[in-house]
């Protein structure tokens, strides 16, 4: 491990003084004395303190700095998005503006489909619901821009575009998250256009060269960039239409499956057809599971390092794209990769003292795309929508379950929201029906036109009300999803009652975009919970450097 071998070269690379000089005589001393004064390091994680270093001056260094380009305004808000900014922070309303005043005829233009993927990954990120019909006019361009053979490229080229496939594929797994399903046909046109355009080595090429068929052909600019790329998009795609879904085997063995007789076949084609997440395809999975191992090995034999890349932040966040679906397919718990330790240290290196690194693309582009690599961004994604999954235990779940219906993976009741002005008579009379119908159906609450005074009264209530009312008080202040109530939520970690204690939690780690967060647990200790509340004021202080927080 990269953080291990430096521990070891700084301590082997200290004068040494007599030891030196006694070496030939007690070498195996010597040797036992160096490993014994080994220290103990390990790699870095997108919480380590030097990590949050370089993101932080990234961030500083963004935020007076900006790209002309819709992509490059949606890459950047993106950036302050994943590191728990405000949406009504300047890039990411620059970064909205710049969407709404996108009309289609921009959206024709030779490097247009970037900015069209990355508008759609950035608004689906910030707000779904909002934004929903701003993204549906982006995803109908994005699918009216596929070409015949199942790619996405550029306008004048008859040929589809690796690099740009990604963000189309991409796109539409995001789409997928907030309820918004592309079609089944445009997602298996591309998955297929990307097995019949990978390398016979195992890697892609940047303009595909498809053959027609799955006999593959030799592909021109194979490098590691395009490998992530194309094989992010194959296991991205293949999830999206279920021929690849986590915890199931990735390697098949062709020769055991076709001694089986028919009949188990079908059966077992069958099964792999019902977990899919759209239906009606009909993508071939041992196909993808061949390009995968195949495009695996490539990448472990030429994955050397960062240097030689022409855009090397944009293929760090390819990797990390790639290598994020691959754990969650595969599940694969490694928190310190050892490509993440190599795109950390190039990072480090290369980034300038105000926070910037050169790049092709731009240097605010390439700073954005750094940023996003050391948070680990797909990876947040991931346990996002991981988190929208089912009830579990029936934990939260109505008695009345005529009222309710499926939303976003989710079983919530149909009912009127509660005006804000209401909800706050009700909890600062602390007593009533309609409060426990409040108590366990929290997402009837509607705070979206809040006002200050309202706010004030809210974080108020987190201190000085009942039990019940401070829990309902906590998660009305989580919903507004605002860094300025952050201190009232870490207030809130105090409390003596661990519910409001566990929603004060999910509420910070909402707000931050942090969805593993820094605890505390479900049954936490004391200890447990006073740690986490540093943690959540480190980062805090981090996010707000001149936010006053009592000690």
């Amino acid at each position: 491990m990269i953080g291990v071998y430096q521990c070891a070269s700084n301590v082997l690379s200290r004068p040494q003084g007599r030891f030196l000089c006694a070496a030939p005589r007690f070498g195996l001393q010597l040797l036992i004395l160096l490993v014994w004064a080994l220290p103990i390091c390990r790699g870095v994680t997108p919480e380590s303190a030097e990590v949050r270093e370089l993101v932080d001056k990234g961030l500083k260094f963004l935020e007076s700095h900006t790209d002309e380009r819709l992509g490059g305004r949606c890459l950047i808000a993106l950036a302050f998005l994943k590191n728990g900014a405000s949406p009504d922070h300047p890039r990411i309303k620059e970064a909205v503006a710049a969407c709404k005043a996108t009309n289609a005829q921009d959206l024709l233009q030779e490097n247009s489909l970037y900015s069209n993927g990355l508008a759609i990954i950035f608004l689906a990120e910030l707000d779904p619901i909002k934004y929903r019909s701003l993204i549906e006019q982006f995803a109908g361009t994005l699918t009216n821009r596929q070409k015949p053979n199942g790619g996405w490229g550029y306008e004048s080229y008859q040929t589809g575009d690796t690099s740009q496939t990604q963000y189309a594929i991409l796109s539409y797994w995001e789409l997928m998250q907030v309820g918004m399903a592309p079609k089944v046909e445009s997602v298996e046109a591309g998955a297929n256009w990307l097995l019949r355009t990978q390398d016979p080595s195992g890697s892609w090429g940047y303009q595909g060269k498809d053959p027609g068929s799955f006999k593959l052909e030799k592909q021109t600019g194979v490098t590691v960039s395009m490998l992530a790329a194309g094989l992010g998009s194959t296991l991205i795609s293949a999830n999206i239409l279920g021929a690849l879904m986590p915890g199931e085997e990735t390697e098949v063995d062709a020769s055991e499956k076709q001694s089986l007789p028919t009949a188990l076949q079908e059966a077992e084609d069958n099964r792999v057809k019902k977990i899919r997440t759209l239906s009606g395809g009909s993508l071939d999975r041992n196909q993808v599971l061949k390009a995968v191992a195949d495009g695996k090995k490539w990448f472990e034999k030429n994955f050397k390092g960062v240097e030689h890349a022409e855009y090397p932040y944009y293929m760090l966040y390819s990797i990390e794209r790639y290598k994020s679906f691959e754990d969650f397919l595969e599940s694969n718990v490694n928190e310190e990769p050892t490509w993440y330790q190599t795109g950390y240290q190039y990072i480090k290196e290369k980034m300038k003292e105000d926070g910037s690194v050169a790049s092709k693309s731009g240097d605010e582009c390439g700073t954005a795309f750094a940023i996003l690599f050391l948070v680990r961004s797909t990876q947040q994604s991931i346990k996002a929508s991981l988190g929208e999954g089912t009830l579990v235990g029936g934990r939260g779940l109505s008695a009345n379950l005529a009222r309710m219906k499926l939303q976003k993976g989710r079983l919530i009741k149909e009912r009127k929201p509660t005006e804000i002005d209401n909800f706050l008579g009700l909890l600062e009379s602390s007593a009533g029906p309609e409060l426990d119908a409040l108590l366990s159906e929290s997402s009837g609450i509607d705070v979206e036109n809040i006002t200050p005074e309202e706010i004030r009264r809210l974080e108020q209530l987190v201190k000085t009300g009942s039990p019940e009312v401070r829990l309902m008080a906590v998660e009305a202040l989580s919903q507004l999803r605002n860094l300025d109530y952050v201190p009232s939520l870490l207030y809130a970690l105090t409390d003596p009652d661990k519910r409001v204690v566990r929603s004060a939690r999910d509420g910070l780690q909402y707000v931050s975009r942090r969805f593993e967060g820094y605890g505390p647990s479900d049954n936490f200790t004391d200890k447990e919970r006073y740690d986490s509340l540093e943690q959540w004021k480190n980062w805090y202080r981090r996010v707000r450097p001149n936010a006053s927080l009592a000690p």
